[in-house]
């Protein structure tokens, strides 16, 4: 028996920014969108405006923030992709060492 297929949380909100992202560009670069199911509430300067308005508007559930930037940054730590080292052994080893 196959398992029912689970939608990911946020992915409809998520799917809305990237289909928007290029036409939004010239008017909220730089600005943190706060979004809902697939429409834009509202844009921020900062995400602890963005993250508190949410609240006032949604309460504790689930939205959607995203800063709109034209590139991505995205960081890699190769020996953890590769499976050179064991995070958890990484974890205890550094703690060993800082109790010399």
């Amino acid at each position: 028996m196959t398992e029912p297929v689970r939608k990911i949380e946020l992915e409809e909100e998520h799917n809305f920014f990237l289909s928007k992202k290029c036409d939004w560009m010239s008017r909220y670069e730089g600005k943190y969108l706060l979004i809902k199911g697939q429409e834009l509430i509202d844009y921020f300067v900062t995400f602890g405006d963005a993250y508190k308005n949410g609240l006032r508007r949604f309460g504790n559930t689930l939205f959607f923030i995203k800063k709109l930037v034209r590139f991505e940054h995205s960081e890699s730590i190769p020996v953890l992709e590769l499976g050179l080292i064991n995070p958890p052994d990484f974890i205890e080893k550094f703690r060993e060492r800082s109790k010399w």
